[in-house]
């Protein structure tokens, strides 16, 4: 990791760790000072000027401190308006992946009458960002969360907000989508979604090896006997891959297309979240899921991001239909291309 990152490191694991736990959004005045949300957004906007890398160091500082804030959502939302030239200001912002509806002139400005569905922290963000097609091109909207005119509100399992947020003529900001931002909203979510679930998994990890360290069974640590060591090998070999797979995937990103990158380290982070969450609860015992440990704020984490941006389903057949359109022949060719670059 370069100086550069190892500092936005250190600055994360500081600014996540001094939280207040009260508020609706506690302590994002700080995260905004620090300058987090802002790692992809270019230094001419007032951002770090960093790519995909470089949010990477974020991503995972989120999951393993199990930050209960918008952050990742802000920090692709403020990539894309810095990417379309639209203003930013230090609100907490999200992004919609699923958006219905279309877009309207009224008078001097464009209003907007749709749906946008399982907005993260939709009912805390000041905005949302979204993507729509006028008049035969892509452009990016921000829409203002108040004022949609119905909002239903919920959460997934970890118990993080989502909403569904109808609007009626709504004046929104827009911009032309630049013809260089080549993700999609999903691929974009699942890319963070997959970073945290590597930081998450970081975090499991140690603090399962930490719990087999000092927890006595029939005199004796738990980490001595052989087959929670068995255990423990499997999970961190599964944490390791994820790692390295979102590590590739990040830097397939910021080279341009990584679609492909992207779904295989997304369905490669799913795969792990099974057998992780199962060796550490099998190892933590009872324990592990009582309010007071902390092992259960991560572990449903897991659970709820493994479904959002793509299950394994979704990702498996986006991945076959683009493999099968290339055909058999090419398969190892292409792998070989794009692992080389």
């Amino acid at each position: 990791m370069s100086e550069l990152r190892n500092l936005l490191a250190e600055t994360a694991a500081k600014v996540f760790r001094g939280l207040p736990e009260t508020g609706a959004l506690p302590g994002w005045d700080r995260i905004v000072e620090s300058g987090l949300c802002a790692v992809m957004v270019p230094e001419a906007a007032g951002g770090f000027g960093g790519g995909w890398e470089d949010a990477l160091v974020v991503f995972r500082q989120i999951g393993a401190d199990a930050v209960a804030l918008p952050v990742a959502e802000a920090i692709i939302a403020n990539r894309l308006l810095a990417a379309a030239n639209i203003a930013l200001d230090g609100r907490p912002t999200s992004f919609a992946a699923r958006a219905a509806g279309g877009l309207a002139r009224g008078g001097e400005t464009f209003v907007f009458t749709g749906t946008l569905s399982a907005v993260p922290w939709g009912n805390a963000a000041a905005r949302i960002v979204a993507r729509f097609e006028h008049e035969g091109a892509a452009h990016l909207i921000s829409v203002e969360q108040a004022a949609a005119s119905t909002r239903t509100e919920h959460a997934n399992l970890a118990g993080e907000p989502r909403a569904d947020l109808s609007f009626e003529g709504a004046r929104v900001a827009i911009a032309p989508w630049p013809a260089r931002e080549h993700h999609d909203f999903v691929a974009m979510g699942a890319l963070a979604r997959t970073c945290q679930i590597a930081g998450t998994l970081d975090a499991v990890l140690a603090m399962t090896i930490e719990h087999a360290k000092t927890r006595q069974q029939f005199g004796r640590a738990l980490g001595q006997f052989q087959a929670i060591q068995q255990q423990l090998a499997v999970f961190a070999s599964e944490t390791a891959a994820v790692g390295a797979a979102a590590a590739a995937a990040c830097r397939a990103a910021d080279r341009g297309d990584a679609g492909f990158e992207i779904g295989c380290a997304k369905l490669r982070a799913n795969r792990a979240v099974d057998v992780a969450t199962s060796v550490a609860h099998q190892i933590h015992g009872a324990i592990g899921i009582t309010q007071e440990h902390a092992l259960h704020r991560h572990t449903q984490r897991l659970w709820s991001w493994k479904s959002e941006y793509g299950n394994d389903r979704y990702w498996a057949a986006r991945l076959g239909q683009r493999i099968a359109a290339r055909g058999a022949d090419t398969l190892w060719s292409d792998l070989v291309a794009r692992a080389c670059v």
